[in-house]
């Protein structure tokens, strides 16, 4: 009898259920930030694009077909960034219930209850920043109009506390259902 596994079973595995959580907050936070990033990068790139398409000519340097060569795939990069941002963290999210086939535990079930504090924790986070994410893309300027055609981003993080249920409750029954026995 190996009383060092029956000692780590009793503490069960916290560990796994807190790098769940810890990934989501991540995930969640680093969605809202790059939305905007993305936000930032199309609003410089409508102002200083175009100048770079017209530079001119420099000696025998055509710079207008050089900046047309250079800007025209950038330009293609940043119009597609928001779709590909999107793709991106859903992807995000699948990961991270792929990670929680890792910590599956069926003999500690009192770590339902941590569970259940982390995914409130975890949905409240997720409508302050659906709030804040909100005024911003109820904004009539520049950011609004910008945030409004990042369609795919803009629904995971304006309806994130209902996403981050579900991805719960799926984590949750990954977690606790299944796996092995306790070894003795």
């Amino acid at each position: 009898m190996n009383f060092n596994k029956i000692k780590m079973k009793k503490r069960g595995n916290i560990g796994g259920i807190l790098i769940f959580f810890v990934a989501l907050f991540i995930l969640l936070f680093c969605g809202f930030a790059i939305s905007m990033f993305v936000v930032m990068l199309d609003w410089l790139s409508d102002d200083t694009l175009p100048e770079l398409e017209n530079l001119g000519e420099t000696g025998s340097v055509n710079l207008t077909k050089i900046g047309d060569l250079t800007v025209r795939p950038t330009r293609s990069f940043i119009d597609a960034l928001p779709g590909i941002v999107g793709v991106l963290y859903i992807m995000g999210f699948a990961g991270i219930l792929g990670l929680s086939f890792m910590f599956r535990n069926t003999e500690q079930r009192w770590l339902l209850f941590l569970f259940f504090g982390l995914t409130v924790m975890l949905v409240i986070a997720g409508i302050v920043i659906s709030v804040i994410y909100e005024d911003f893309y109820n904004d009539s300027g520049a950011v609004g109009d910008r945030l409004k055609d990042q369609t795919l981003m803009s629904f995971l993080i304006l309806y994130s506390p209902a996403l981050m249920v579900m991805i719960s409750a799926i984590g949750a029954i990954i977690m606790f259902s299944g796996g092995g026995g306790p070894e003795i």
